[in-house]
């Protein structure tokens, strides 16, 4: 087989700035979204032992990393806010985010779906990263600083938990590669 056989049928790279993330329930944070990522994913190994070396097997027990978004907060703050409270309802550091709490439970609102879809070259949908019941676990503090020169305008960084994401194709374009399955969402 020839060098040219094997190139992919698609030279073009990932851009770092074609992507869009949206948060169900939440959407004063995602019109503002700065930055996200797709977490990693591992396995476990499990030792196995041999008369004369133990070396490691693929375990069964798959580790998702957690997932971070970056957002400029809005003049009135409502973005961050969503966040913190979704925090403090699941929280529940006093009396009030009680009654929250108790109303979020019956609306089934303490955790949501979030999409990230990743975008070709030319900014059209490609790929749907899929993430179920996701829920917050840290909200960044506001930083404020009278003595910039600049306005950079204020960010802050979320981090989510969430039960599992799934890759999703939206172009059909999968080939297999030898010895790999392919995966059609």
């Amino acid at each position: 087989m020839s060098a040219l056989q094997s190139l992919p049928e698609n030279l073009s790279l990932l851009s770092p700035v074609g992507f869009r993330f949206l948060l169900n329930n939440r959407p004063n944070v995602q019109y503002f979204c700065q930055a996200a990522n797709v977490p990693g994913i591992s396995i476990g190994t499990i030792p196995h032992a041999t008369p004369l070396k133990t070396y490691p097997i693929g375990g069964d027990e798959v580790t998702f990393e957690e997932l971070s978004i970056r957002f400029l907060i809005d003049e009135n703050m409502k973005n961050w806010r969503e966040i913190y409270d979704w925090i403090i309802t699941i929280g529940i550091p006093n009396e009030r985010a009680q009654e929250k709490y108790r109303i979020a439970r019956e609306a089934d609102d303490l955790t949501t779906d979030a999409t990230l879809t990743i975008l070709t070259g030319s900014m059209n949908p490609q790929v749907n990263i899929n993430f179920k019941e996701l829920f917050p676990i840290s909200l960044s503090s506001i930083q404020f600083d009278s003595s910039l020169g600049d306005i950079d305008y204020v960010v802050a960084d979320v981090t989510f938990s969430y039960e599992q994401y799934e890759y999703e194709n939206l172009l059909s374009n999968e080939t297999s590669y030898e010895g790999a399955p392919v995966y059609s969402g």
